[in-house]
This record gives structure tokens, sequence and C-alpha cells, in this order.
């Protein structure tokens, strides 16, 4: 990655951050080609801890990127990783994210129903995510953003 979170925001760029589009993309661990999101969900977290209000701004960012999403299969799995890590650095206390606070709280009843829809998406065309067939099931996945502590069953929004 060549891009990091302060010159998404200070380019307006932050949706092709979090979607890990040009200079943002960052290669996964097993250097199967696809986008790496916990490297830049952690990049955002580690700029956002250093600014006034870190949550608040969280809040803006995700749904500046929410915003940003079209119906299709990347968009949908770069939703389920990004909801995916901010779950897992929720559960533990990371940064400043606590217990106390969700940031699916935080949306509208519209973001909402645009993740739900995005999540049965993803569902039922998981196959066009690249590398699908390596992967566990979408359901067996989500099971580890629900042991991570997510109340919602994102797929009924």
């Amino acid at each position: 990655m060549k891009g990091d979170f302060e010159q998404a925001v200070n380019n307006n760029e932050v949706s092709a951050y979090l979607k890990g589009e040009g200079d943002y993309f960052v290669t996964n661990d097993w250097g199967r080609g696809y986008h790496h999101y916990m490297m830049n969900f952690t990049g955002m977290l580690e700029y956002l801890k250093k600014k006034e209000n870190p949550y608040l701004l969280l809040v803006k960012y995700f749904k500046l990127y929410l915003g940003s999403l079209n119906k299709d299969a990347l968009d949908a799995w770069g939703l389920f990783n990004n909801i995916s890590c901010y779950y897992y650095f929720r559960k533990n206390n990371r940064y400043f994210l606590t217990q106390n606070k969700d940031l699916i709280d935080e949306l509208t009843v519209e973001e909402k129903k645009k993740i739900g829809v995005l999540f049965r998406y993803l569902r039922e065309n998981f196959d066009k995510v690249p590398d699908s067939t390596n992967m566990r099931p979408i359901d067996e996945q989500m099971k580890f953003v629900y042991e991570d502590g997510c109340p919602y069953d994102l797929f009924s929004f």
C-alpha cells in the first residue's frame, strides 16, 4: 500500500481506502491477490486514535464509505470485512472502541437497510467473490462476527 489514511482523508478518498482501491490496496498474507481489509482498518484506527472525538470520526467515515457502495460482490465482500474488523477490534477494546458503543447503532434506518441488502446479496452471490472456493461459506464466517460481539442479524436489516 502506497497511501495511508491521512492521505485518503486529505484527498477525499476514504471510500477508496476502505475498499482497498488504487494506492490503498494491500495484498493479503496468503498472496491470493485480494485486498487485506484488516490492514487498512487498522491504519484508519491508528490515524483516528490521535484525533479529538475519534469515534465520531469513525462514524462519519463509515457512513461515507457505506454511501459509496454498490450492489455487487466486491462491495458486499468489502463491507462484510470492514464490519468484521470493527467487531474484532471492539471485542478487545482496542484503540478507542469499547463495548459501550456500537457503530451500527449510529446508522439511520436507510443505512442499516443498505447493509442488509448487501449482506443478502453477498450470501446469494458468494461464488462471485475472488477465491471464494478456498474460503469458508459466508454464513460460517459470519459466526465469527457474532462471536466478536455483533448483536445484529445483519442479513435481516
